[in-house]
């Protein structure tokens, strides 16, 4: 097992680790031996075939533990805003099967996506938001019910008007933004800058990886072209303090961007954090 320098196990504390379900049990020593903090990626195959038990049981474990848990909930091929309702259908359904589990389980947040693509909605994106709101109307009202909020990410949006507009519309303090930099540095138009003053009093979590701009790698932070530096002077700016993920796609990607972190993150953003882990 790697051994972690001193300022590396304070951001494993902070720091939010992407994992999927199907991988907690290999790495549950692991989590255990650092106390990581995690989120849990549940598509619809755990949807489908994990067990209530099941659920139940490794949350527990994780909580007895001492371990911080999110979630991140299925995305493929929904479309809370489709012009066809019964994908709008398939999608409210798959995601209050997500919100029946977090009512089990009780994560500290929940992450999903909007389900927006230029190439078929940018010139809709107006009727898009409005197809949407009832999905998102009802998910607010269902995380309030749970005390779990819901954070709404970007993948392909190209600025941050689609996830103002939802939020303001729907304007409840369980329903916020995940801002993930590497797809802003992939796909969006609008600067970094911009996200963050747009959204900054939405935002409740921050995926942390990095590319070269030309495709979603998933890379390390600090090993692409996107400004943390930036990122974290804007946040400080905006004296927010978001939940922190990682989302390491190989597992040396993880130790990597551990490392970097440590590098990358002022220890005045950290602080916030670590105050409401002691509560």
């Amino acid at each position: 097992m790697t051994e972690f320098s001193e300022i590396e196990q304070e951001i494993l504390l902070v720091v939010h680790i992407g994992m999927p379900w199907k991988f907690i049990l290999k790495y549950i020593d692991l989590l255990f031996h650092e106390g990581m903090a995690i989120e849990i990626g549940i598509g619809s195959e755990e949807l489908d075939n994990a067990s209530r038990r099941e659920f139940i049981s490794i949350s527990e474990e994780l909580r007895s533990r001492g371990v911080e848990y999110s979630v991140h909930g299925p995305f493929w091929d929904l479309c809370p805003g489709s012009v066809d309702p019964l994908i709008r259908n398939v999608s409210f359904i798959r995601f209050h099967q997500l919100m029946d589990v977090c009512e089990l389980i009780h994560p500290c947040q929940v992450v999903c996506h909007t389900g927006f693509d230029p190439r078929h909605h940018r010139e809709h994106v107006e009727e898009f938001i409005d197809r949407s709101m009832a999905f998102w109307e009802s998910i607010a009202k269902r995380a309030e019910h749970i005390g779990t909020p819901v954070a709404i990410e970007n993948v392909w949006e190209e600025t941050p008007d689609i996830h103002w507009k939802i939020l303001n519309r729907v304007g409840s303090p369980y329903l916020g933004f995940c801002l993930d930099v590497g797809h802003r540095n992939t796909f969006a138009k609008a600067p970094l800058e911009e996200w963050i003053e747009v959204l900054a009093p939405y935002l409740k979590e921050i995926h942390l990886h990095d590319n070269d701009g030309s495709e979603d790698t998933h890379f390390p932070p600090g090993t692409g072209t996107v400004d943390f530096s930036g990122l974290f002077k804007k946040l400080l700016e905006c004296r927010v303090s978001p939940i922190l993920t990682i989302e390491p796609h190989r597992e040396d990607h993880f130790y990597e961007s551990i490392r970097n972190l440590s590098k990358l993150i002022p220890p005045e953003f950290l602080k916030p954090r670590r105050k409401t882990l002691a509560k």
